[in-house]
């Protein structure tokens, strides 16, 4: 398995609304700040009063029991600050909001409804360390979604929900440009080959991560003729590459770990390893992918083909064998403690594009989102 401590550590749990909206819990027991989102133990929360900015609300046996919303009293109705909530020692717990946080919480909870912590009924018991959803609360993939033209390629897709990232182990295929298809004055192909992760916040803020087949320079400094090797790349709303050196270059064959998942609100981090001596990672920013937004996370396989995005997939004879993915997870949850759902046929769309006739997919351990992958831009018979 790969390790959650170290891979695919995060920060924060989240808090999850009855409409199924998240926001993310920044710490326990300390002072609030802008913007954020504290929750106290009412042991401290009587020691250490809250500032007349935000909003208080007090949580018992997994319900709102009291919304005190201080700033909206002093601030909009122009009314004496209320003070802070008052709280039975080792009773419920005290979530306090700021700013945006604070919007938030009026937003999507009333008095008398429930609460839940990264999708677990909110005891206080939980509030301290991130409590994972249960698979009962999943929201289940779509059945079938649209292909995207100007490709060939799979992607296994999860559902759009409180998924913090996804991380997987890939044996790299081995690709076959068609030398029919190239560039009449490059005269480099027209496909080329990519196996990455990525996600999508709310519908409409696509992010693509992992690997692309790249040209590579050698120690004197000299390009290669033609593209040989996969090397890091994030794709937000501009390109994104590791430099070309040689301990970011990742050959056909070669085993990696690939991971990439919500560090931060708005951020994102891509790791790639072969786990002995070459590792990239890159933090980004990723603007959609604010606490309060579903997510989706993929894993893709792919023959991209040049400047034809939004196009019909270009007869070619190029084809990538060999790929197999060794394990795929979604995380769920955060922190060390984030739990790992694997990636298996439950939690994913199965997208074959253009046509399942270019697809081989050969399920080697299902319960471990294990498979072969071979793409074939002429089918095989």
């Amino acid at each position: 398995m790969l390790a959650a401590s170290t891979v695919f550590a995060q920060s924060n749990s989240q808090i999850v609304a009855p409409n199924g909206l998240i926001y993310q819990i920044a710490g326990v027991d300390r002072t609030r700040k802008d913007e954020e989102i504290v929750i106290y133990t009412p042991e401290y929360y009587k020691k250490n009063s809250t500032f007349k900015n935000g909003v208080d609300v007090l949580v018992v046996d997994g319900k709102v029991s009291v919304i005190n919303d201080r700033a909206g009293a002093v601030y909009q109705q122009n009314k004496p600050d209320p003070g802070a909530i008052a709280v039975a020692a080792g009773k419920g717990f005290v979530l306090s909001a700021q700013g945006a946080a604070r919007k938030w919480i009026l937003a999507n909870f009333k008095t008398g409804d429930e609460l839940k912590i990264g999708g677990t009924l909110a005891g206080f018991g939980g509030a301290g360390k991130a409590s994972v959803a249960k698979a009962g609360d999943e929201v289940p993939p779509a059945d079938t979604i649209p292909c995207f033209p100007g490709a060939y390629y799979r992607k296994a897709v999860s559902s759009f929900d409180a998924w913090m990232g996804i991380a997987g182990m890939v044996k790299l295929g081995t690709p076959k440009v068609d030398e029919n298809r190239l560039d009449a004055a490059t005269k480099q192909p027209l496909d080329n080959f990519s196996v990455y992760m990525g996600g999508n916040a709310g519908g409409s803020y696509e992010v693509d991560a992992g690997l692309s087949w790249e040209f590579t320079t050698d120690e004197n400094g000299k390009k290669s003729e033609r593209r040989n090797a996969f090397r890091p790349f994030w794709r937000t709303k501009t390109w994104n590459a590791a430099p070309a050196q040689k301990e970011y270059y990742f050959y056909p064959g070669e085993t990696v770990q690939m991971a990439i998942y919500v560090v931060a609100p708005k951020k994102l981090r891509l790791v790639i390893s072969n786990g002995k001596d070459k590792t990239f990672q890159a933090d980004f920013d990723a603007e959609g992918f604010a606490p309060n937004v579903p997510r989706q996370f993929k894993r893709v396989n792919a023959i991209d083909q040049v400047r034809n995005e939004g196009k019909p997939a270009q007869p070619t004879k190029a084809e990538v064998i060999g790929a197999e993915w060794l394990q795929t997870v979604l995380l769920r949850g955060a922190g060390a403690d984030a739990k790992q759902i694997p990636l298996d046929k439950k939690h994913f769309t199965d997208m074959r594009c253009p046509n399942p006739n270019n697809i081989v997919v050969t399920t080697t351990g299902e319960a471990k989102g294990a498979e072969k992958i071979d793409i074939y831009g002429t089918p095989k018979n």
